[in-house]
Order: C-alpha cells, then structure tokens, then sequence
C-alpha cells in the first residue's frame, strides 16, 4: 500500500536567535521517493526581532502540512522533539507567533489529525549511521531528513549571497 510522509527541517543563518533570518525545508516521501520538495527563508520583522530554530522548524512542519491532500494521514519525521511535541503532544507554544499558531491549526483542520503519526530522527547522521538506519543515539536516521538539512544550507547560502549583492549595490 501507498504511504505518504512528511520530512521538515529548520535553521537560522549565524546564531541563535538570529538576527539576519532562517531558513526551513520539507520533502513530502512516497515509497521512499521524495515526490514534492520546498524550501525557503524567513527574515526577521516587526513582529519577529529574531529569528530561532523553534521557529524555523516550526514553519517548516506547518508548510509541509499545508501542501498535503486533505484528509491526509501518514508519519511526520522530524528531528526536534520540541516541534513534534509542540505539534502532537501539547507542548506550550512559547515564542511561536500568533500567525504561525493559527496556520498550524486551520492546516490540522484539513487532516486525519488523530491518525497522523510523528516520529522523532537523529539529526546530522554519519554515512555509516544511514547505512544503519539508525543513529548512535537510538533514534532513527534518514536520508530524507539529510536532504532537509542540506537543503536549509543551501537556502543559507543562498540568502547570504544576496545579502552581499545588496550591500555590494
């Protein structure tokens, strides 16, 4: 049988919190196959002096969930257990703007929301570790949670360089 999954990740460029901005991807999987891939950045602004990693991968989850089918159920994997928590488990949602809260809920809506499972990864897996499949941690590894992370990189990089152009004018 068909099953769908949901990838995400976050980051910010330079520290944490960051004041230049972060970066967030996810890759929707089926049958091991990434089928969609989306990445993107979020810079600081009126109501977000600063950009954190609870944020970034906040926003990540949320995007992934807005761009599956409705009454979607399958597994979300992520490697940080405070989003997960925050998104299944009924963690506070402390430092998570208001906007961001409330697209999370209206994209839940959509969903077979009891049926949705999360998993919690081991980020930033060695080659031998994703060979396992598993990493020292005990935690589950994945390459699809490496394309996530890479992809976060690249956004950086990539916003970074503009930044330069920008200041270069």
């Amino acid at each position: 049988s068909m099953t769908t999954d949901l990838y995400c990740d976050g980051g910010v460029i330079g520290s944490n919190p960051s004041s230049v901005g972060g970066t967030w991807a996810f890759c929707i999987v089926e049958n091991n196959e990434r089928i969609f891939e989306h990445k993107g950045f979020i810079t600081p602004g009126e109501d977000l002096p600063a950009i954190t990693n609870n944020l970034t991968e906040m926003l990540a989850l949320v995007r992934g969930l807005q761009q599956l089918p409705a009454g979607w159920a399958g597994t979300v994997y992520s490697d940080s257990q405070i989003t997960l928590g925050r998104a299944f488990e009924g963690w506070k949602w402390k430092n998570i703007p208001t906007w961001l809260h409330h697209e999370y809920q209206v994209a839940r809506e959509r969903l077979d929301w009891p049926n949705i499972k999360h998993v919690l990864l081991q980020g930033h897996p060695t080659k031998a570790e994703l060979l396992a499949g598993v990493g020292k941690s005990g935690r589950p590894v994945s390459e699809h949670n490496v394309w996530c992370d890479k992809a976060c990189g690249e956004r950086a990089e990539y916003y970074a360089e503009l930044l330069r152009e920008c200041e270069g004018v």
